[in-house]
Order: structure tokens, then sequence, then C-alpha cells
């Protein structure tokens, strides 16, 4: 069934209203017409199962149905602070990572990542692909939420403020695993609802912003023996995190 996140006020007093972009997508593009049922979204984690009344590229008009909450979302916040990639790599990295449940997104300018001249003069456009890519991605995955694409930082800004977990995968780290890390903290009774997750660029973090990491109370960890690309540990840090705190059922 299509599902689409629409704004709070277009859901009111069992009725939804959609215009725009949506009505032509849902009259034109879906071909969707009087009678069929869709789900609706207000990003509040709740989900809406309408039938359509009135549909036109101009407006489409249906009935609540149902109302329930959503069963996509993680009960742990996942936060992937990951660095600027080049290309399309990291549009890669926020619509796989939306699918396995990152809720917020937070790009970080470290000490080997290129930024482009482009890049800082097409901010704006970039951060509204950004938010497509994640909104999309949500709908995709029968998220109830869309996560969070926030304008890039520094790494030393993003140090400053991170949750009693914050993992730091690094390839130069041999003796602490992300299972094990993880472990440990869970048996030590010490409790947590949110996760950070920093990823370098395609070079890597160097030693000193490791060594600043910890510093600041990050877990430094080991994704085992093969060196994986930016994109890839992003994406396997996500999953693995997932599963070690019971969020995915196999």
């Amino acid at each position: 069934m299509h599902r689409f996140f629409v704004p709070p006020e277009s859901i009111s007093d069992g009725k939804a209203t959609l215009s725009g972009d949506q009505a032509h997508q849902i009259a034109r593009v879906l071909r969707q017409a009087p009678g069929d049922s869709i789900v609706l979204l207000d990003n509040s984690g709740q989900e809406y199962d309408v039938v359509l009344t009135t549909v036109s590229p101009q407006l489409v008009e249906a009935n609540v149905i149902q109302q329930s909450r959503g069963l996509g979302e993680p009960d742990t916040k996942i936060t992937l602070y990951q660095a600027m990639l080049k290309g399309d790599r990291f549009d890669f990295v926020l619509q796989k990572c939306t699918e396995l449940g990152v809720s917020t997104f937070v790009p970080i300018i470290t000490a080997r990542t290129v930024v482009r001249r482009s890049d800082e003069r097409r901010t704006n456009s970039r951060m509204e692909r950004w938010r497509r890519i994640v909104t999309e991605a949500a709908e995709q995955s029968l998220r109830a939420r869309i996560p969070e694409a926030l304008t890039p930082v520094s790494l030393e800004d993003a140090l400053r403020s991170q949750p009693s977990l914050a993992l730091m995968p690094w390839e130069e780290e041999r003796s602490s695993g992300l299972k094990d890390t993880i472990s440990k903290i869970r048996n030590e009774g010490l409790g947590f609802s949110e996760v950070s997750i920093i990823i370098g660029p395609e070079g890597g973090f160097t030693a000193e912003e490791a060594d600043l990491a910890q510093h600041h109370g990050v877990q430094i960890v080991s994704l085992g023996q093969r060196i994986l690309r930016a994109e890839t540990a992003a994406i396997a840090s996500v999953a693995a995190v997932c599963f070690e705190l019971g969020e995915w059922e196999l």
C-alpha cells in the first residue's frame, strides 16, 4: 500500500486533504481512484489508513478509516555522524541508514574530508535533496517518522555533546570490537535510550581525531579485520548496533 508523509494539518476530524505534488503523484503517476486505500503519516509516529473519496491532479480527499501507532520506529534513537563523502555516496548512506532506523543524520567535516567550493555554495539545494531522500526512504521502509538531516558541523563540534553510548569505528583499533563494547556497557548496567555512531571519510580518521573522540567519552571500536569503504562502514555499523540492541528480530 502506498505511503505518504503529509503535514499534520492535512488530517483533521476524520478527513484528509492533499494537494500539490502529492495530489499529482496519486492521480497521475500512481493512477489511484476513489475507493483505493493508502496510508498517510503526519511524522508524529502515527499512521492513518484512509480511503480516497476524491482524486484529481489538484486535489485528493480521503476518509480516515483507522489510526494506529507506526511499528517501523526503533526504541533507541540512533544518530549517525557521517563525514561528508564524494559524489553520491553520502546520498546512499542517507537512504540505506534511513531504512535501517537512523533517527538523525549529522554530516561532519574531518581532517581528511574533501570539501568542494560548489558544495559550500549549494547548501540549500543540497539540504532539500537530503530531506527528499530520507522522506522517500522512510515511506518505502514503513517508517513512521522522517529522520532529521542536519547541516554539516566540524568533528570538534560534534564531539562536544554525545550520549552515554557513542561509538567511533576506526581501522587502527585492534582490541575493542563493536559487539564486545556494547555488551560490556550493558553488563555494567548502564542503560541508554540514545546511541551515536561516528563514521569517517574515505581516508579515515586521523590518530589525533581518535584521541580527541576518546577525550570526549567516545568508544573507539573495530569492525573486524577487513577495511570497509566509508559508506559500507556506516551501513554495517548501524545494522550491527540495531541487532545488538534488539531492534531486529531475526
